[in-house]
């Protein structure tokens, strides 16, 4: 249910998130993601469904020089957190983070696939001048034939990379592949 709520988390620009999954302990092989969304005023009046505006600020998939290489199957070892840096350029102001992780245990049937987000209001203080750029809709940027969604996960590999849904990441630096 997407219901916004009259709270938010005060947190300076270019600060340290992290995100808590309680005790995280599933076997859900796949990419950790967090998009960032500006409210157009108070996030309490926003429910975020419609328009290109979700922005992705930070994603981790697949890593074969880790000694877990899944993303998601790391956060037991990190005490079930994910932690991600909010852009130190943008501007002060009322924002949603989505911060999600996707289970490709049953992907080979795409409609199988599991998305588990969780979004937070937040309030950044001490930003700068930079607006986000367009970036995607949620709902509407996950199909569920994308490569990234429909696979075999136990194929991805070194000699066979994957890559996360949703896009590039950006950051103060401009857009990522």
């Amino acid at each position: 249910m997407n219901t916004p709520s009259n709270l938010t988390a005060p947190i300076p620009a270019g600060a340290k998130v992290e995100f808590l999954w309680t005790e995280w302990t599933s076997d859900h092989p796949g990419p950790v993601m967090t998009y960032l969304a500006r409210c157009p005023g108070s996030c309490s009046k926003f429910a975020a469904s419609s328009g290109s505006i979700w922005v992705k600020i930070d994603q981790a998939g697949y890593d074969a020089t880790q000694s877990v290489p899944w993303a998601s199957k790391r956060l037991p070892n990190q005490n079930s957190t994910w932690p991600i840096t909010l852009p130190k350029t943008i501007e002060s102001g009322e924002y949603i983070l989505r911060h999600e992780i996707l289970g490709l245990q049953r992907s080979v049937k795409p409609e199988l696939s599991r998305f588990y987000p969780a979004c937070h209001q937040i309030t950044v203080t001490g930003g700068g001048s930079v607006k986000l750029p367009v970036g995607v809709a949620l709902p509407g940027a996950y199909q569920l034939e994308d490569p990234g969604i429909h696979l075999e996960y136990r194929d991805i590999s070194a000699t066979n990379p994957y890559t996360p849904p949703g896009g590039p990441v950006w950051s103060d630096k401009g857009w990522s592949s």
